[in-house]
């Protein structure tokens, strides 16, 4: 009896003096080890950026006029020297913001809970303006389809114009950044960092 209690507590000394060692060194030669693979997620980061393609920051919405005058072709008209005119209003809408799909591979950068990024220019990327949205304010003569088309045109190369002025493209950068750091932080990033 005393020779099986002695056993028992020398089982029991070397059991502890296992679970010790086991426990300090993380050997546990009874349970299947795993070792952690770290996939590097920079490629897939990048793939889901590229995927939101074209990233409307910043929008502006505008009327905008354009009068065009010509020689008319009626003699009586030029006998008076009136000419013909034309003024149609515009109504347009201009899309700002980044475009996605030019990003190079190399611009996306992940180290740990940090996420780097190097933005493309901003940019616009739409300037919708339809014939259906314009007015026509004044139509005194006959104006062929194609020069209508010209001041069509016109009408959209004002509103870009316009939009320049309003300083669209800073706004767009100044918004997309805000919205971006928003973005990537609910995918679980803490520090991003846009260039």
């Amino acid at each position: 009896m005393k020779r099986i209690t002695s056993f028992l507590l020398l089982a029991a000394i070397v059991g502890a003096l296992y679970l010790f060692v086991a426990d300090t060194y993380k050997w546990w030669p009874f349970l299947p080890t795993t070792q952690t693979v770290k996939i590097d997620e920079t490629p897939n980061v990048v793939t889901e950026i590229k995927a939101i393609k074209r990233f409307t920051t910043a929008c502006y919405y505008a009327d905008v006029t354009v009068s065009k005058d010509k020689a008319s072709d009626n003699w009586l008209k030029n006998l008076l020297r009136q000419r013909d005119r034309i003024c149609l209003i515009g109504h347009g809408t201009i899309r700002a913001g980044y475009d996605f799909e030019k990003l190079p591979d190399n611009a996306v950068k992940i180290a740990g809970d940090t996420l780097f990024v190097k933005l493309p220019p901003v940019q616009v990327l739409d300037t919708i303006c339809n014939p259906q949205d314009c007015e026509v304010f004044i139509d005194d003569g006959n104006w062929p389809h194609d020069r209508v088309q010209s001041i069509h045109t016109d009408l959209q190369n004002t509103l870009v114009d316009d939009a320049m002025q309003s300083k669209i493209l800073e706004k767009a950068a100044q918004s997309g950044k805000i919205q971006l750091e928003k973005l990537f932080k609910s995918f679980g990033f803490t520090t991003i960092i846009l260039n």
